[in-house]
C-alpha cells in the first residue's frame, strides 16, 4: 500500500503478508461439515426422544389393558354375584309377602348398572387391546392377546 501524507511527512509503503499456521490441522473441520454432523446429532435425538415417548405410551397402554383385566376379575368374583345375590333375596322376600316391590326394582336395577359397568370395562380393555394389537403387529396373522407381553 502507498500513502502520499502531508507536506510534513514522508510518502509511507506498507506491505501486508498473512500466513496461516498449519498446526492441529487434522483436529478443524469446515464449517459446512460441523453444522451437518450437528444436524444430524440433532436428528438422533429428536428421533431417540419419539422413540423414548412412544415406549412410554405402550408402557402405559399395557398397564391400562391389565388395569382393565384385574377390574373384570374383581367384577366376576365378587360384585356380580353380590348384585344376583341381592336381586334374588330381594324377589324371594317380595314372593313371601315380606318385601316391598320397589326393593325388588332397585336391587334389580342396581344389578343391571353393575353388569352394564362390567360390560363397559369389557368395552375399554377391548379398544385399549386392539391399539395394542395395531401398533405391535404380529408375525403373519393374529397377535396373541397381551398377557403374552406380561
Amino acid at each position: 500500500m502507498y500513502s502520499q501524507r502531508g507536506p510534513a511527512y514522508s510518502n509511507m509503503v506498507s506491505i501486508n503478508l498473512s500466513v496461516p499456521l498449519q498446526w492441529d490441522q487434522k483436529n478443524r473441520q469446515d464449517r459446512e461439515l460441523a453444522a451437518r454432523l450437528a444436524g444430524i446429532d440433532e436428528a438422533r435425538a429428536r428421533r431417540e426422544e419419539l422413540q423414548r415417548a412412544h415406549e412410554a405410551e405402550v408402557r402405559a397402554m399395557l398397564q391400562e389393558w391389565r388395569s382393565h383385566e384385574d377390574r373384570l376379575r374383581r367384577y366376576d368374583a365378587s360384585l356380580l354375584p353380590l348384585a344376583t345375590q341381592r336381586s334374588e333375596a330381594a324377589l324371594v322376600a317380595y314372593r313371601s309377602g315380606t318385601g316391598p316391590l320397589p326393593a325388588v326394582l332397585e336391587a334389580r336395577r342396581s344389578e343391571v348398572d353393575v353388569r352394564m359397568e362390567r360390560l363397559r370395562i369389557e368395552i375399554d380393555k377391548a379398544r385399549v387391546w386392539a391399539q395394542l394389537n395395531y401398533l405391535l403387529p404380529s408375525h403373519g396373522g393374529v397377535q396373541a392377546k397381551p398377557e403374552a407381553a406380561r
